[in-house]
């Protein structure tokens, strides 16, 4: 099992909203990350495809200048 420490602030959210939907603590960081994980994983897909063109276009101009 993995521990976190976490803020307190959020700490406090999770309880008040343990409380109010009658849901442990842990369900409730484990659903949040449930959610947001996958979008991480999407943005860090877009973003290495937009470094890779970023990439491929930079080499290709350093080429044309050693060309030139």
């Amino acid at each position: 099992m993995l521990e976190v420490a976490i803020p307190q602030d959020i700490e406090n959210k999770i309880k008040q909203i343990s409380t109010e939907r009658k849901m442990s603590e842990s369900s409730i960081v484990t659903n949040a990350l449930k959610y947001y994980l996958p979008l991480i994983e999407e943005g860090l897909e877009t973003e290495f495809k937009l470094w890779d063109a970023l990439s491929d276009e930079a080499l290709s101009s350093f080429e044309n200048k050693l060309e030139n």
